[in-house]
């Protein structure tokens, strides 16, 4: 298995790069054809989402299906999968991601709630509000 770089994911996807775009296509269509399989964390994976909201300005709904098709294919294995798909869900219908995959793991790992001051982020049930 080999990791993906929030950098490299995001020439795979955008390919605003074209050079960088085409160095990355070939490093993992070659490293596939070796039988390995890429790894996205869950960091890459909030920073990659945060670069295409905030920095690209793409919509929530592109971003899901973008997210859709990562989550989706065979070659990539995304760190906490499950947890990427339900808070894809939550970030379609309007909380952030980052937030909701945090509460999620933290859930998952047997945490009561999370403590946090962010008040988008209470929303969500794994929050408890400090205020």
């Amino acid at each position: 298995m080999i990791g993906l770089d929030t950098n490299v994911l995001l020439r795979l996807v955008v390919e605003d790069d074209p050079d960088q775009a085409a160095k990355a296509r070939t490093a993992v269509r070659a490293l596939v054809a070796d039988g390995e399989v890429c790894f996205v964390g869950d960091i890459v994976l909030c920073e990659f989402i945060w670069v295409l909201e905030g920095v690209m300005r793409r919509d929530r709904e592109t971003i899901a299906r973008i997210l859709d098709l990562i989550l989706d294919n065979a070659d990539i294995r995304v760190e906490s999968e499950a947890a990427a798909r339900t808070a894809s869900a939550l970030h379609r219908q309007g909380f952030d991601f980052s937030d909701a995959l945090l509460g999620l793991r933290n859930r998952n790992a047997g945490c009561a709630t999370a403590l946090t001051f962010d008040r988008k982020a209470a929303r969500l049930p794994e929050f408890q509000i400090l205020s």
